[in-house]
């Protein structure tokens, strides 16, 4: 890799590191740790729903109440809602900064610009 953009790289990873939504990430982890049973659920739905979101059964409209059942019922859990809000900010800061980059080096993507957006 370029030194240059391994540089600005290393700038935008430690603009991330110290966000309010970074902070705010790892506090929430911090206490989620100190729970390893919470902990334990947090991770088990993360991977059920991370395997959900890439599967043909995310079209199925009963998946779909299942998984948002399952994640309501863990979210009464502060400990572990605090946690789930915080980890989904973080996505959506990281697919920010993720977009803006392959759209400042025009990637030719507008065939794929509703699987993106």
């Amino acid at each position: 890799m370029d030194t240059q953009i391994r540089r600005r790289l290393d700038e935008l990873v430690r603009a991330i590191r110290s966000s309010e939504e970074y902070r705010i990430f790892e506090e929430a982890k911090r206490s989620l740790n100190e729970e390893p049973d919470k902990r334990k659920a947090a991770d088990a739905f993360r991977r059920r729903n991370f395997a959900f979101q890439n599967s043909e059964e995310s079209m199925s409209s009963q998946a779909q109440v299942d998984m948002y059942h399952e994640r309501e019922k863990l979210r009464r859990d502060p400990l572990i809602d605090e946690y789930l809000q915080a980890e989904l900010i973080m996505c959506r800061l990281l697919r920010q900064v993720g977009l803006g980059l392959m759209e400042s080096v025009d990637l030719d993507l507008d065939a794929m610009e509703d699987l993106l957006s």
